[in-house]
Order: structure tokens, then C-alpha cells, then sequence
């Protein structure tokens, strides 16, 4: 086909345009609006955003001195006149990270700023705080007066100037948390306050897209309001803050840190934090999630990451602390665990590029919806080499095995993917006009009681792919065995459904797609098997084979303990007899605690623990007493040498010991008479009554699901 001159030059133009747009990738400004939709973070047009940058703090200390100290004689303090000189040094550094591709900045609200320096001053709010509290997790000196003149006068002019350079901005509170935490305690009413204060700012809220808020910095140990352990603690403590900040009129990304230092939300999946624009906050360090120079495979790293933050399936996440470089003669340090660590080249942890960074790259390119801040900008860039020759070089002389070098040529590659896209930015009919929807996964396994995202993705006119898996419809055959909410697919019984997938694009076009899902309390995945409960043990998931290690266990976990009281019998069939192997069955989350032990296997291929007669077999003071099934927490096989082949296990009620089957009436429009009927898992109906309270009332225990489509447990 031949182009006229005026539609051929309308044609250069376009793709003179296209091509200066990719060029700029994320130079885009002012800063494109953020939000969450799923597990990614998107811009207003759905494109995927992945950011990458550094965290910092406005500290005389931490900043090596380099903007004043107390010493230099010029009233440098932490006053007007060192926000000023603050101010200026940012001013540096931000045009630096500029330049080494960063679009994030962690801005801490240092409590250098905060802290009252008058000795008679005791802040109200401290009362409750351990005797003992010491560095930056005392808060006896915390002014809220002082957050709000330092908010206006050098928080949010750093903000402003970060923003300027091309980065977004997530803040965190002053200090860190203290090692115990309580629903409720003196330290939730403090970051209750500190984010009040923060998100009824009106500079914060008219920049709601490009500045977000990272909860607390390193919740350790967490317990509820009676002191006790539990499961909907981190929900109890956080969701009433991101409610006060939503009430403020703050419509932002919230991001919610985990416990163990940032390292730890499983319980987030029975106890998401309801809402919307939630992410969560996570660090990562050498020796974390199994990973370190002298376990440095990335399979593990991935798998071990998601049993720890399995959040990352269903939410936007974003790393706020990592660095590395590897050993260096001298003397070492004790890291917060009270691990030796030795000396290195000036970051927190100690590893090399080659061995745990190649680990932690695979898995942020496994799971796409990692950003993530370096833990300081010395871990990026040469500081002084920037001050004095206003040059970006990487940290620690360009050291190949240091994060800095790693990292700045990480941040150039990724600069040109997953980029935002300009609010008011045009999109071409092509660009919008899907054409198929395919789905990544046609067969998926999801644990009960956890969540897994379905993976739908669309191909436009113009070549390019979405995940649109959070934009989609879906309708199932079997709501009591999976309940799907945008994209987010939460198990909730065992059974296998079909589920259709529904996606419009923009322009009204209409594609489908269909897959089943396989619910159930066991699957075997991969990325299911704890392979490492005690020893290290190997697991083929083609053949469904078990290996542990010497004395050692593997199985299944379950984050928050799983609820097997409605059902009688839990079945194990093997492909051949494992003479050596039995199961242990554990109500706490370690191996060390009290637990069922089933006898040895010995010949038979088909294992049957009945669940409402299993006692506690180990020693101890539980001994002899009814196992609790309500909070299973892990089951395990055992051996000492040998492979356990499986063909299935799974939980019935079924007298023969065979796998119960879901009813498929959930996936039934129903009016609202059939909403009192009353039906089993097989879909017979049990009792129609004039009100949901009697037609529940005095049934038999078991699951039972209303005829709209709700599943309830009698027991």
C-alpha cells in the first residue's frame, strides 16, 4: 500500500514520537499518578510500574557530616538554619540518582527532626514504653509540634525535590519499632499520630499519586491486645491506622510492613488489610530467606521469599532496605539477629554479586512486581565523588560484587520496562483494542486458606501484552471451594473448579478464557513443598516424590494455622509402599512441638488418619489429649532413608475414604427465597426455612453452603 506525503509524514511523526517517548521511559514528568490494581502498581493507563532507586535520611550522622555538625561553628543544628543546608546537599544527591536511573526515593522522617532537645520534655505519649528502649526506637522525646513544622519546612521540600528529579517518594516514620509490639501499646497510638499528622497535610494529599506511606520500619514481635500470639495481630494493628489515613482524604499507595524485621506475612493471607491502593513493605538482606553466598540458589530464594511474604501473589510490593558487598579483611559486626557478620565494604550485609545478588535478581524477575530501595545512596553511588567532581560513579570503587555497580547497571536495564506513562497522555485505538486473552496458567493448584492470582493476559493490535488478570470477571462452577475477587483467587474448600474469565478492553471488546483451579489443603507444587523442616531434603514434582534428608521432614505449612475440624478422615495414597516413611501432623509452627505421628507405612499404599479420634503422640504435656484440628499448622513426612512416592492426599467425609467432589450450586444465580435453602458440598438439599438463623439452626456438623452461595462450618 502506498502512504500519501501527508499521511506519510503524519506516519514519521508518530513514530519519531514513539521512539523519543521510549528513549525518555521513565524520565516522564511531572510524575505520572500511581495506584494498585491487583498485584502491580499502575499507572492511570494500566501500564505495570516497577520502581528502583534509594532509600536516605536528613541525619548530620548518617550523612558522614557532610552538610554540617555540631562542631563547625555556623549554628548548624537541627533548626532553619541545617534544614537549609539539608536541603542543598539533597538537592545533589537527587540530581546524582538521577542520573543512575532512580525513579524511588525512601525518605525517612528522621527523628533528629522530631526529638524535642529540651531535657525537661517528656512526650505524653511515651507512657507504656519499656524501660530500656534506647536509639531510635525511644519515642520519650517524640513532638508531634516538631513533625509539623519540619513536615512543611524540610520533610516535604525533600519530597518536592525528589520528585523534581524523576522520583516517586515513599515515607516512613521516624525511629524504628521497638522489639515488642501489642495491639493497642503506647508504639501503635505513636505511629496513629505520626500518620495523622502526615496524611491531613494538604501538599501530602495533592501529591496522593507520587508520595506514598510505609507504615513502621522493622516490626520485630507482635502480639494482640490481650498479649497473646495471633494470627489477625498485624491486621489488628494496621488497619486502624490506613483507616485514619483514608479518613484524612489521603487516597495514596499504603505500604504494610511484616514482623521479623520486615520479613514475615503469612498471616497477612487469612488477615489481608482491607482497602484499597495496599501494598506491602518488605526487606531483604544476605542470610534472609535461605539465601546467602553459601546457599545462593535462586529456586530456593524464590520459593523460600514466597512462604515468608506469600502477599507477593496478590499485592504490589516494594523491598525498602537491601545492600551487599562482600567480605573484606578486618573486624565485623554483630547484625540484629545477634549474627557475626563480617566486615565488608561498607554495607549492612555481606555477600557478592555473583552468589546471593544473581539469587535476588532472578527473584525479582520471577515475580515482575518487586520495586525496591537500596538502603542508602552510599550503597549506589560515591558520594564524594559526586560532591566534589559531579560525577555518578558507583559506590565502592565500581567493585563488580558490590551492590552498587550491581545495581546502577540493574536500574539502566529496567529504566526502559515497566515505565509510567504521562495523566493526560493519548493512547492509539491499536494500543487499546485487544484481540486475544490467553491465560498463563490453564491448570492451577491453590492452597486452601491462601491465595494465588490467576495470570490472564491480553494482546493488542499493536503487539503489546498486559496482565489484565485484576480487570477481568469471573464466574466459577464452585464458590464453596474457590472465591475469586479481582484477579485474587482465595481456596476456601477442596475440590477442582472451572472458572471463566471475562476481559473488556477499553474500546468494548469482549474476550474470554477458561481454566480450572485445584483447591486443596495439600498441592503439589513446587513452591508448595517445604523441602527443609529438618535437613535438606529434594522433591520431584513430576513424579510427586519426597526425599528427605537424614532424620529429616518435609511437607506442607500452613501460615496461620488451617482449619481440618469439618472434615473426619485425611487420606495419604502412595504409588508404592514406603516401608521407613510415617506423617506427623503438627498444631504449632515448628517441628519441635507437640504432634500426631502416624505408625510406620510399612506395606500399605493408602494411609488414613482418623481426624476426630487423633491424639497427640509425642511426649509432653499434651500427650494423649484430642489432636486440635482446628490449627494445623504443618503436616510432614518423615524418613530416614528412602523416597516417598504420593499419588494424593487429601480430606473427606466420605465413609470409603474417597475425595469429595464440589456441588457446582454456588456458580448458580439463585433468587431470594432460594437464599434460606440450605444445601451439602454434594449440592443436596438439606432445609429450607423462612430465615438464615433457622435454616442453620441444630444441623449436624459439617460444611453446608446457602443458596447464595456462602460457605458455613457447624461444628
Amino acid at each position: 500500500m502506498k502512504i500519501r506525503p501527508m499521511k506519510r509524514l503524519k506516519f514519521l511523526l508518530s513514530v519519531m514520537l514513539l521512539a523519543s517517548t521510549q528513549l525518555m521511559a521513565q524520565g516522564v514528568k511531572p510524575l505520572p499518578t500511581l495506584s494498585v490494581e491487583g498485584k502491580w502498581l499502575v499507572d492511570n493507563h494500566g501500564n505495570h510500574v516497577v520502581l528502583h532507586g534509594v532509600m536516605d535520611t536528613p541525619n548530620m550522622y548518617f550523612n558522614g557530616w557532610r552538610w554540617g555538625s555540631p562542631w563547625d561553628g555556623s549554628n548548624t543544628g537541627y533548626n532553619a538554619t541545617g534544614a537549609k543546608k539539608c536541603l542543598n546537599y539533597f538537592e545533589t544527591l537527587f540530581a546524582g540518582m538521577e542520573e543512575a536511573k532512580c525513579d524511588v526515593f525512601r525518605l525517612h522522617l528522621d527523628p533528629a527532626w522530631t526529638n524535642d532537645p529540651s531535657s525537661s520534655y517528656t512526650y505524653a505519649g511515651s507512657k507504656g514504653q519499656a524501660s530500656d528502649a534506647s536509639g531510635e526506637a525511644d519515642i520519650k522525646k517524640f513532638n508531634p509540634a516538631r513533625l509539623k513544622t519540619f513536615l512543611k519546612s524540610l520533610y516535604l521540600p525533600l519530597a518536592q525535590k525528589a520528585m523534581n528529579h524523576g522520583m516517586y517518594v515513599v515515607v516512613r516514620p521516624p525511629g524504628v519499632c521497638p522489639g515488642d509490639l501489642k495491639v493497642g501499646d503506647y508504639y501503635n497510638n505513636y505511629l496513629l499520630t505520626v500518620w495523622d499528622t502526615f496524611s491531613s497535610n494538604d501538599t501530602v494529599k495533592k501529591y496522593a499519586g507520587q508520595i506514598s506511606i510505609e507504615l513502621a520500619n522493622e516490626p520485630v514481635r507482635l502480639k494482640n491486645a490481650q498479649g497473646q500470639d495471633d494470627a489477625k495481630a498485624l491486621h489488628d494493628f494496621f488497619q486502624p491506622i490506613v483507616d485514619k489515613i483514608r479518613a484524612n482524604g489521603f487516597t495514596g499507595i499504603i505500604w504494610v510492613p511484616g514482623t521479623g524485621w520486615q520479613s514475615s506475612y503469612a498471616d497477612y493471607v487469612k488477615y489481608p488489610i482491607e482497602g484499597y491502593n495496599i501494598g506491602y513493605a518488605v526487606h531483604d538482606y544476605c542470610g534472609w530467606y535461605g539465601c546467602s553466598d553459601d546457599t545462593p540458589s535462586p529456586t530456593s530464594k524464590i520459593n523460600q521469599f514466597h512462604k515468608q511474604v506469600p502477599v507477593v501473589d496478590t499485592n504490589p510490593i516494594i523491598i525498602t532496605e537491601v545492600d551487599w558487598s562482600p567480605k573484606k579483611p578486618g573486624t565485623g559486626h554483630y547484625n540484629e539477629h545477634g549474627d557475626w557478620v563480617e566486615s565488608n565494604y561498607g554495607t549492612w550485609a555481606t555477600g557478592s554479586t555473583s552468589l546471593w545478588g544473581k539469587a535476588f535478581k532472578t527473584m525479582l524477575d520471577h515475580y515482575g512486581n518487586i520495586s525496591m530501595t537500596l538502603s542508602g545512596t552510599g550503597c549506589l553511588i560515591d558520594i564524594d565523588t559526586l560532591l566534589t567532581k559531579k560525577k555518578v560513579v558507583p559506590a565502592f570503587d565500581g567493585l563488580e560484587e558490590a551492590c552498587g555497580k550491581a545495581c546502577m547497571d540493574w536500574y539502566a536495564d529496567y529504566y526502559q520496562v515497566d515505565w509510567p506513562h504521562a495523566d493526560n497522555e493519548e493512547q492509539s485505538e491499536e494500543s487499546q483494542w485487544a484481540e486475544t486473552l490467553t491465560v498463563a496458567d490453564e491448570q492451577m493448584e491453590v492452597q486452601v486458606g491462601s491465595s494465588g492470582m490467576a495470570r490472564l493476559v491480553a494482546t493488542y493490535r499493536d503487539g503489546h501484552q498486559r496482565d489484565v488478570s485484576s480487570m477481568a470477571t469471573y464466574t466459577t462452577d464452585g464458590g464453596e471451594v474457590l472465591q475469586i475477587d479481582h484477579g485474587v483467587l482465595r481456596a476456601v474448600g477442596e475440590g477442582t473448579v472451572t472458572v471463566t474469565a471475562t476481559y473488556t478492553d477499553a474500546l468494548g471488546h469482549e474476550l474470554q478464557a477458561t481454566f480450572t483451579v485445584r483447591s486443596t489443603f495439600f498441592p503439589f507444587g513446587a513452591q508448595h513443598i517445604s523441602t527443609n523442616l529438618f535437613s535438606n531434603g529434594t522433591y520431584d514434582e513430576k513424579t510427586r516424590t519426597f526425599k528427605p534428608g537424614q532424620y529429616g521432614q518435609m511437607g506442607w505449612e500452613f501460615a496461620g494455622g488451617a482449619d481440618m475440624s469439618a472434615y473426619k478422615y485425611l487420606v495419604v495414597k502412595l504409588q508404592k509402599a514406603s516401608n521407613s516413611a510415617h506423617l506427623n501432623i503438627y498444631t504449632e509452627g515448628s517441628i519441635w512441638s507437640p504432634c500426631h505421628t502416624t505408625s510406620d507405612f510399612g506395606s500399605r499404599t493408602r494411609i488414613v488418619v482418623n481426624l476426630q479420634t487423633a491424639k497427640y503422640t509425642s511426649d509432653g504435656d499434651k500427650k494423649g489429649q484430642l489432636l486440635d484440628t482446628k490449627n494445623i499448622r504443618i503436616v510432614a513426612f518423615w524418613s530416614n532413608y528412602g523416597s516417598i512416592a504420593v499419588d494424593d492426599i487429601y480430606l473427606t467425609n466420605n465413609s470409603d475414604f474417597s475425595p469429595e467432589q464440589p456441588s457446582g450450586i454456588a456458580g448458580v444465580t439463585l433468587n431470594d427465597a432460594e437464599a434460606t435453602s440450605v444445601y451439602t458440598l454434594s449440592g443436596v438439599l438439606v432445609r429450607r426455612a423462612d430465615s438464615r438463623e433457622a435454616a442453620l439452626r441444630s444441623l449436624p456438623a459439617g460444611i453446608y453452603v446457602c443458596g447464595d452461595g456462602k460457605k458455613f462450618v457447624v461444628k
